[in-house]
């Protein structure tokens, strides 16, 4: 049944190849376009992933869009602080050139680029960032024999270390005034 999917996948994706590269077939709601941006959610400690099927002519230039948010209070350490959102794993096979840019609100109202990561099996942290939406631009090349390309992205939140030397500083505290009130 899997390899039945990924067949009529490509299938679906060589039909819809032309002379530019347009919107892909993703995991995620969307299509990728400006005007319908694929939707990541609630981003968690647990990967979210975005993995996209692009096609077009070979060697022509793809764009593509996915909004996501940032919640402290949705992720099970609680922390209503800032947060350390992890690129993990950028995945791509017949692209040439990728690059995720991170920006500030939904597309495409944001207004200040992030950050930006280029290559293939990128994982890195890039930077505390506070509850809100953001948004990524995914763009590239697809490869020079390539009329379909396919990429994969996963976002994933992650405490301060502040937040964790916080609360074992608060169970030290209440351990330290149980054991005085047992003592005295």
């Amino acid at each position: 049944m899997k390899n039945s999917y990924k067949l009529n996948l490509v299938a679906a994706v060589v039909l819809m190849a032309s002379s530019v590269a347009h919107a892909g077939i993703a995991n995620l709601p969307g299509d990728g376009s400006q005007a319908n941006a694929y939707q990541m959610g609630v981003i968690s400690s647990t990967p979210t992933v975005l993995a996209a099927i692009v096609s077009g002519s070979s060697s022509s230039f793809f764009e593509e869009y996915a909004d996501f948010t940032i919640s402290g209070a949705n992720l099970p350490f609680g922390s209503a602080s800032t947060l350390l959102l992890t690129l993990n794993g950028v995945n791509v096979s017949e692209i040439t050139g990728l690059t995720v840019e991170v920006w500030d609100n939904v597309h495409p109202n944001g207004t200040t680029l992030l950050t930006t990561f280029s290559g293939n099996n990128v994982t890195t942290p890039f930077g505390l960032l506070p509850d809100g939406q953001y948004h990524l631009d995914i763009s590239g090349y697809l490869g020079d024999a390539a009329s379909v390309g396919q990429y994969s992205v996963a976002i994933s939140a992650v405490p301060e270390p502040e937040t964790y030397a916080m609360l074992l500083a608060g169970l030290g505290l209440i351990g330290f005034s149980t054991r005085r009130r047992m003592q005295g």
